[in-house]
């Protein structure tokens, strides 16, 4: 009997043993004999991650937990254990959120990739790069430091300033045609979501990366903003006047520009050419160039005294530029004249029949025709020769006139053959010229 009764308290207590066990199995896992697949994550952080509740979930449901967690220098590793009935791509995500609106502990999100993508191996590992982790709620407050305030109110106030008078109607349009312009963004939007829904969180990653790098250069951007706001407010002098008159002028500038761009880059491309060739004297060049500098020192003043000459050679050269048609016609009928003129050369310089050259004869009969036609001078204009003015030329000399003919006729002494011209006749004419005549021994 006493055998029989422990048999059967052995048998009771096995019983409830495995019925307790059945339970939990049923609760933590209802599959125990089913396959698992593990994955690993990268993480910045593990922080939030408690040790209950610990779900990995795809789309809202839970297929699976998180196992161990590793640290992995600055970011951490966790392990994903997912059912059999779950696959995963290449292009998976894994994003940890927080169960609550007010955080508790974390779970995993885990997006399973595009069908089309291949499949992930079991103990593969999904980089940072495609997983992110939540901003809490005290690091969301943190920004709000006494400067970023600060900042907050003066920008709170530069808004106020600025919707002021027409600005507020224009806002009031903005907001009439709100609607219409989200439901031409929708598509924009949509698309910006990408083929998984995921490419505008990769994108905010970025920004953010690159915001974390730009706040390292701070040091170097502190002067760059000082020296942007200089130039903004050089931009707004004279109520932003000149600014208004360059953006109108703007267009058209860019217009030619855009004419020219064909002729610019031919010369782009001809100075590449030109600096390549110049590149082997650049040395000799700079030699020269240091040489060249005491010279260009003494030239500066010559060359701000000549200022005046090369403003009256540039309206010269305009002048020209306006006249160019008649001076070509003018070089035109040059040559013809030229001619001409050369042949007129040719008949003055020739010896006539009385053995001088036709343009002495000229010059003389012109000399005559000045003394024939010169006005009557008293004797109070002109005490010296009163009356009409005739010219005498006098020839001193063996040969005055290249042997042509003598007037003073020599013997073989050399003394004057005889005086041919009588002082007093010359006299009637000039007393001065009878004088100079008589004492030379040129009359009688």
């Amino acid at each position: 009997m006493l055998s029989s009764l422990a048999a059967k308290r052995v048998a009771g207590i096995a019983t409830l043993v495995l019925g307790v066990l059945v339970i939990v199995l049923g609760v933590t896992k209802p599959k125990p004999f089913a396959d698992e697949f593990v994955y690993w994550a990268e993480f910045d952080s593990a922080q939030g991650l408690g040790q209950i509740d610990r779900d990995v979930r795809i789309a809202g449901v839970k297929v699976g937990t998180i196992g161990e967690v590793e640290r992995e220098g600055d970011d951490i590793r966790a392990e994903l254990i997912l059912s059999e009935d779950h696959v995963l791509h290449e292009d998976a995500r894994v994003d940890m959120r927080p169960h609550t609106l007010f955080e508790g502990s974390n779970f995993v999100d885990v997006s399973p990739g595009s069908p089309s993508a291949p499949v992930l191996e079991p103990g593969a590992t999904i980089p940072i790069e495609q997983t992110t982790n939540y901003v809490t709620l005290d690091e969301a407050l943190r920004v709000l430091r006494p400067e970023i305030r600060t900042s907050l109110r003066d920008l709170a106030e530069v808004g106020s300033k600025t919707l002021r008078g027409e600005a507020i109607e224009g806002v009031q349009q903005t907001l009439r045609g709100g609607p219409d312009l989200t439901r031409a963004l929708a598509p924009a939007m949509r698309a910006a979501q990408g083929s998984t829904r995921t490419e505008l969180s990769g994108s905010i990653q970025g920004l953010s990366r690159t915001v974390d790098a730009v706040a390292e250069r701070e040091e170097d951007l502190i002067p760059l903003a000082r020296r942007a706001r200089a130039t903004a407010a050089a931009l707004a002098a004279d109520g932003a006047e000149p600014l208004d008159h360059a953006l109108v002028a703007l267009p058209v500038a860019l217009s030619e520009l855009e004419a020219t761009a064909p002729v610019a880059a031919d010369l782009v491309d001809r100075l590449d050419r030109l600096a390549v060739a110049v590149t082997p004297a650049l040395p000799d060049l700079a030699l020269a160039s240091r040489d060249a500098v005491p010279v260009l020192e003494r030239a500066i003043p010559v060359l701000f005294r000549a200022t005046p000459v090369i403003r009256d050679a540039r309206q010269l050269a305009t002048r020209l530029g306006k006249a160019k048609g008649g001076l070509i016609e003018m070089f035109n009928l040059l040559p013809p004249s030229l001619k001409q003129f050369i042949r007129a050369l040719e008949v003055i310089n020739q010896t006539t029949v009385h053995g001088a050259p036709a343009y002495r004869q000229l010059v003389a009969a012109f000399v005559g025709f000045d003394g024939i036609f010169s006005g009557y001078q008293t004797e109070a204009q002109n005490p010296g020769a009163p009356g009409h003015a005739l010219r005498i030329g006098t020839l001193v000399g063996d040969d005055a006139f290249d042997g042509v003919f003598d007037p003073f006729p020599r013997g073989t002494s050399g003394e004057p053959a005889e005086k041919v011209v009588s002082c007093a006749d010359v006299r009637k004419v000039s007393a001065r010229a009878a004088r100079e005549l008589e004492a030379n021994g040129a009359c009688e």
